[in-house]
């Protein structure tokens, strides 16, 4: 199924790497909810390599724990989609791949997952200072939470670009 990219979130795009590039910052994401939409989304602009180091997309818990790191025992102890294991998967892509920033998505895009509603869905944002973690509510089909998800997320990491 095509999608087309809102125009609003290509903007807000090239805001945050217009702003990376301005503090001399680099990026980097973990996707998991999400699919590498994120990535997607800031690699259609020209020159992001400058900033955007890569993305890691970790859909079950074996890619969370192979590629970032992500300790069994928290995504087992407070499940895949969960504060902890966003923040585990913040840290675990900036240790990675040595990023100053780094964007953390997880959440229930479908039916019920771990006993939570379709819609939930955690944004982390990492930067040398701090992890901060958001849980939000979105609703809509699989590809609306993605986009609401992707515009909460940029919208979140350019608000902490903007106070380095």
């Amino acid at each position: 199924m095509p999608f087309n990219i809102d125009k609003k979130i290509s903007e807000l795009a090239e805001i945050v790497l217009s702003e990376l590039k301005m503090k001399e910052l680099t990026l980097a994401t973990a996707e998991s909810a999400t699919g590498g939409f994120l990535s997607h989304i800031i690699t259609n602009i020209p020159g992001s390599s400058k900033n955007f180091l890569g993305g890691v997309v970790c859909y079950s818990a074996e890619a969370k724990n192979i590629f970032l790191d992500v300790d069994f025992d928290v995504i087992n102890s407070f499940g895949a989609i969960s504060t902890e294991t966003t923040e585990a998967l913040l840290n675990g892509v900036r240790n990675k791949l040595g990023s100053d920033m780094a964007v953390a998505i997880t959440g229930v895009l479908g039916s019920k997952m771990e006993g939570k509603p379709s819609g939930l869905v955690y944004i982390g944002i990492g930067s040398r200072i701090c992890n901060k973690v958001f849980d939000f509510q979105f609703h809509g089909s699989r590809l609306s939470i993605k986009k609401q998800t992707i515009r909460m997320s940029l919208k979140l990491l350019l608000e902490e670009i903007e106070k380095l």
